[in-house]
Formats: C-alpha cells, structure tokens, sequence
C-alpha cells in the first residue's frame, strides 16, 4: 500500500468575520481585507506549479494595494460563494483554469471585467534568454540573464480607483 500525502491547509485557510477576509498559513495571520476597501476584484496565474500555489484570487483595495490569495486555500468556496453575492459577480468558473503561465484578469468590477489588472514591465537589467542554448544555460544558473520583471496595475485599475475614492 502506497503512503497517502496529507495535503490538507497547504495552501492556508480562509475565514470570514465581520465582513472581513482572513487568510491565515501555519496558524499565523498573513493577510486582511475588509469588504468595503475592495475595489477590483481579479485572478492571477504564474509559472510557480505544481509545487507551489500558482493561481490566485486578488483584490485591489482603495488605497491601491493588492492582496492575493491561493485559491487552493481551505475555506475558498466559502469565500467566493459570499463574494459572488456582495458584488453580484461569478467566482465560481475561473477563467485562467488550467494556464500554466502568467497571466491575469479582472473580475470585479464590470466594466472592467475580462481586462487585465496587472502589467509586467522589465527591470531596468531585463536580459532574457534567446535561444535554446541560452535558456538552457539560465536553467541552470549561467549566463547574464534576468527575466525579473515588475508588477504593476493598469491604468483602467488605476482609473478604477480614482473614482472609487470620490
């Protein structure tokens, strides 16, 4: 008989209290978000899997700061089934399902929805592999490369805000 690999909370749990948003990992408190500084909500999905969370719920707040969530976390459907009903969105289809890559989408609000809330700008030392040989080489640490690049809102979440605010 083979071992069972117990993979329960490893991605954390979230709760609700309040009308707050609790996400706690290794019994520690990582992150809160009240309901009412929510202005976007979105999804994201990088390269991280599968041995780490890659797909994750994130909310843009009024102060234009995001917070993501795994939505592998304990307690997700919970969450997204009271979300859905505040903001009178589905969260309950995901449309980066399966993406293995970077990429985003705006779920909430509307206008927004399907548009992306995030935009990768290169570093100021971007130097990324070209050719087999040289991704071959930055797979194992050699060569001059940086594929790090920033994240940062786009200008319609950006615009989202500002008029959130007023």
């Amino acid at each position: 008989m083979q071992g069972q690999i117990d993979k329960a909370n490893t991605s954390g749990i979230v709760h609700l209290q309040d009308e707050k948003i609790f996400w706690n990992y290794n019994d520690e408190s990582i992150l809160q978000i009240d309901f009412n500084d929510i202005v976007v909500i979105g999804e994201f999905t990088n390269s991280d899997g599968p041995y780490f969370d890659d797909w994750f719920l994130t909310f843009v707040t009024k102060d234009g700061h995001w917070k993501s969530i795994p939505w592998y976390a304990d307690n997700i459907d919970e969450m997204t089934t009271l979300l859905c009903k505040k903001f009178q969105t589905d969260l309950n289809v995901s449309y980066l399902t399966g993406s293995t890559q970077w990429a985003s989408v705006v779920r909430h609000p509307t206008h927004l929805k399907n548009k992306e809330p995030f935009k990768l700008t290169p570093t100021e030392n971007y130097n990324k592999p070209k050719t087999v040989f040289d991704k071959l080489l930055s797979s194992v640490g050699c060569g001059n490369f940086d594929t790090n690049q920033y994240i940062n809102l786009t200008d319609e979440v950006k615009d989202a805000l500002t008029n959130a605010s007023r």
